[in-house]
């Protein structure tokens, strides 16, 4: 591992002035840039945390529609902000931010402080944002660690793997280069530098306004370092029994734990089916095959096997089987609305093949 001494400068000056020209000249225009008052970058970047940014723009732009303000937003009903959050994944960003707006309301007035100290108490904000909001939307000298700002960081100490602590140490190094007149043009310039050219893979040095202090560029490095994460992913099989019934269909909501708050098609282990299909064919139902669908988590992806059963007759009784969850609610929900109720994005697809089956 290469070190180098605490007291040693990260980049130059002229490479910080050679940074911000080649932000101003190959920046990437985004909604959230456009105007970046607090609220905006707020949103925008609890958005960006663990979602592409393809992902993210039109969500965005839907959303500043929806709640254009913190207190449209915290007058907003849990299912709608949900709704709002569907196809970003990892639904408890949007439920902070909801508590994060009523906490705003309540206790500033519906402004979001300027203060660092201030900034952490709201759920939801952690270092990082309250660090982006103070320096895009209140011009404070605050320098933010995404990825891209992490990468560029072991890349130019030339470090094979990063602790916990290069985090405060790279912070020190930024906070002795970040202009204080435009810290976030500073912090956009890092950030779409790693997107732009310091990836994580194939980065285009030549191109790089910071080359020239770059150890893992002098050391020939740049294809070891960051070294190749090797992530375990967990595999899972489970039948969906869409339960259809007169122009209704049979969802649950869950109540707790992963997915709280969304709707989902009831589910068993793969390879149970078969007593319950039997079960419900009994009753006179037919029975159709739905598309595979494939659910991606952090370290697991889930294969769905949906099967779409039809129920003649008008029983409205909610299974056992259905409540597979704890404190799991059940519903029968009209088909013509299924549009307005919150679901991971791999389950809308499969009810988005219903319609046209009635």
């Amino acid at each position: 591992m290469i070190e180098s001494s605490s007291s040693e400068t990260l980049v130059s000056g002229d490479e910080v002035k050679a940074l911000i020209h080649w932000f101003h000249q190959y920046a990437i225009d985004y909604p959230w840039g456009d105007n970046p008052t607090p609220y905006r970058v707020w949103i925008s970047e609890i958005m960006l945390q663990q979602t592409v940014v393809s992902a993210a723009i039109e969500h965005f732009i839907q959303w500043m529609k929806l709640f254009p303000d913190i207190m449209t937003l915290a007058r907003a009903d849990e299912q709608a902000v949900l709704k709002a959050w569907e196809g970003l994944g990892y639904y408890s960003r949007a439920r902070n931010i909801h508590k994060g707006a009523r906490y705003i309301t309540d206790s500033h007035s519906g402004i979001i402080p300027g203060s660092y100290d201030e900034l952490i108490k709201i759920p939801g904000i952690g270092d990082y944002t309250a660090r982006a909001i103070l320096s895009l939307a209140f011009s404070q000298a605050f320098p933010v660690l995404d990825a891209n700002v992490r990468r560029i960081g072991q890349r130019l100490l030339a470090l094979r793997e990063w602790q916990v602590r290069d985090d405060k140490r790279l912070l020190i190094q930024l906070e002795s280069l970040i202009p204080h007149d435009s810290p976030g043009v500073f912090n956009c310039a890092l950030m779409q530098l790693g997107q732009i050219l310091c990836r994580v893979r194939s980065p285009e040095c030549s191109l790089c306004p910071l080359s020239k202090s770059c150890q893992t560029r002098t050391l020939g490095l740049q294809g070891e370092i960051p070294a190749a994460k090797k992530r375990k992913i967990k595999e899972k099989e489970s039948t969906l029994l869409l339960l259809a019934s007169r122009g209704t269909v049979l969802l649950t909501r869950r109540n707790k734990g992963l997915g709280k708050g969304l709707w989902f098609i009831p589910s068993v282990p793969r390879g149970t089916e078969q007593p319950l299909l039997e079960a419900l064919t009994e009753g006179t139902a037919e029975v159709l095959t739905l598309q595979e669908r494939v659910h991606l988590y952090t370290t697991w992806k889930e294969r769905l096997f949906p099967f779409l059963v039809v129920l003649k007759d008008v029983s409205r009784d909610i299974p056992s089987w259905v409540l597979s969850h704890e404190d799991d609610d059940a519903a029968w929900i009209q088909v013509s609305e299924l549009d307005s109720y919150p679901t991971p994005s791999v389950y809308r697809k499969i009810l988005e093949e219903i319609p046209p089956l009635f």
